[in-house]
């Protein structure tokens, strides 16, 4: 009850995590910045702490998901997000995380640890019995 909540705003997913990193809109973060998704089994604190030692020498990081995807996005400078910042974006497919590096060209990325989210029932199944989900799903 104590935590601060922004609401979501209206557009895309990207549009979306634009706004709420400061990348876009009235709320501007003093320092780095990293959005997670809400479906990732795996993480743990030490995921999180890689991600933002790895903005001590990157302007971005992501966390890869095995389906092209990522769990996690985050910025040094979220006020110096490039202009393009997460438009055109093919959110839900296996270009997601591609076309999110394309638009922080020329910036410095990092990638962290990669860990599974789930998605699809066929990723939650995957998940329990241990397996690997399918590419693209």
């Amino acid at each position: 009850a104590d935590l601060a909540r922004l609401p979501q705003g209206t557009g895309s997913l990207g549009d979306r995590m634009a706004r709420a990193m400061g990348a876009r809109g009235p709320v501007r973060h003093p320092g780095s910045v990293a959005v997670i998704g809400a479906d990732i089994p795996g993480i743990r604190r030490r995921h999180i702490a890689a991600a933002f030692s790895a903005l001590g020498s990157a302007d971005a990081v992501i966390g890869p998901a095995p389906d092209g995807g990522y769990w996690l996005l985050g910025l040094r400078h979220p006020a110096r997000a490039p202009r393009g910042f997460l438009l055109g974006v093919r959110w839900s497919t296996a270009h997601a995380r591609s076309d999110t590096r394309a638009t922080l060209h020329p910036r410095r990325i990092a990638e962290t640890a990669t860990l599974r989210d789930v998605d699809t029932l066929a990723d939650l199944r995957a998940l329990r019995s241990g397996g690997r989900p399918r590419r693209g799903a």
